[in-house]
């Protein structure tokens, strides 16, 4: 997962009801065409890079998939988060909840069901 923070001064939320009015949009227009630019330079490197296409043609993994090859999908999703620290003395990780983190989710998992290699909303 990756996380985008918005600063504070670019949006306003309304606690009671979760909404959030965007102040400025062509921040947060050119914040998603940097999102996504993103995904597309990954895909790029994934289906180019001679060392993972190498794991495609492995004949160990080809016996047990027959037309394997390494995919990613994406998700992305734009809205608020609870960030926490997850963890104990010797590691600590950042996680999100919100019902926004659930759509990027959802959104990654249907990739494979449309065969696409991301998902907008």
């Amino acid at each position: 997962m990756l996380v985008w923070k918005i600063p504070e001064e670019k949006y306003a939320l309304d606690t009671v009801t979760n909404h959030i009015d965007w102040l400025d949009k062509k921040y947060l227009s050119v914040l998603a065409d940097f999102a996504l630019l993103g995904f597309v330079k990954t895909l790029i490197k994934i289906h180019k890079d001679p060392l993972v296409l190498e794991y495609g043609l492995d004949p160990r993994i080809r016996k047990i998939i027959a037309n394997y090859k390494v995919s990613m999908g994406f998700g992305l999703h734009v809205g608020w988060a609870i960030e926490g620290a997850i963890g104990s003395d010797y590691k600590i990780d950042a996680s999100y909840l919100s019902p926004n983190v659930n759509m990027a989710s959802r959104l990654e998992a249907a990739t494979r069901q449309f065969g696409v290699d991301f998902l907008l909303s």
